[in-house]
């Protein structure tokens, strides 16, 4: 079994965190505790969907990642997804049917003995889930098979005659903007083709290899290591300088 890792919306500032992980521990564990990020924006689950989506590859198979994330539209309800190896232990608030290409196809809801004298953190009943997979228990010996949850859709790109259509998916912590093309569509769509990205007050003509292949200061488009498109500014942030946020569109044109 591989480490435990924590995804939150609970900031550094409280006890919050502390006391997730303390009941990790406490109910037996001692795997390692790997903190991706506790700064997602306050019940932004789809930041958190982007955030945990693109991390849990770099880790080994068999991994437990905990996406504690908008507890307070979770339904009561704590789930347990299966990912190509990985397991996700969050909420029914519609964090699964974000995070992946496609919706998972083996999710369970832990069963209520577990859940019965947790807080509003649920964390004792995240500690001994934890730690029942630690101990390769199967899911179906603490939880149930289920086939209805919370499902939201994100905006796909919309291919029309000459254009993609595009919307910004995330802003980084350096103001640059992750857009939802996907470096093979992108490919298709231009085929050698000579085309323009706009981007509301920002365009350029090329896709750059790295930030610095422009100037300080000029807009810079590239595919990032998640393989999506990504408008930055060298040096500066897309975010303020362009005007973009979460949402915003982004159009690839065929000159």
């Amino acid at each position: 079994m591989g480490p435990v890792t924590i995804t939150s919306d609970l900031g550094v500032k409280d006890f919050y965190v502390a006391a997730l992980k303390g009941a990790i521990i406490s109910n037996g564990s001692n795997a390692p505790i790997i903190d991706i990020t506790h700064s997602i924006k306050p019940f932004d689950i789809k930041e958190a969907a982007f955030t945990a989506g693109r991390a849990f590859r770099y880790f080994p198979k068999g991994s437990i990642h905990i996406v504690h994330v908008n507890a307070t539209d979770g339904n009561n309800k704590l789930l347990l997804a299966v990912v190509e190896g990985h397991y996700f232990l969050t909420f029914d608030n519609g964090f699964l049917s974000l995070a992946f290409e496609q919706p998972p196809t083996h999710t369970y809801q832990v069963n209520d003995e577990l859940l019965e004298n947790s807080s509003l953190l649920f964390e004792d009943a995240i500690g001994k889930t934890v730690n029942l997979l630690l101990k390769e228990f199967n899911p179906t010996d603490f939880a149930h098979p289920v086939i209805e949850t919370v499902n939201y859709r994100l905006l796909q790109p919309i291919i029309s005659q000459g254009s993609v259509r595009g919307t910004v998916l995330h802003i980084d912590s350096f103001g640059n903007a992750i857009v939802n093309i996907p470096h093979a569509m992108f490919k298709q769509f231009t085929d050698g083709k000579q085309f323009t990205v706009m981007a509301n007050v920002g365009s350029t003509r090329v896709i750059s290899k790295k930030y610095s292949d422009v100037e300080e200061g000029d807009m810079v488009c590239l595919f990032n290591a998640s393989g999506f498109l990504e408008i930055a500014i060298n040096k500066g942030r897309a975010e303020n300088l362009l005007g973009l946020k979460i949402d915003s569109p982004v159009l690839v044109m065929i000159d």
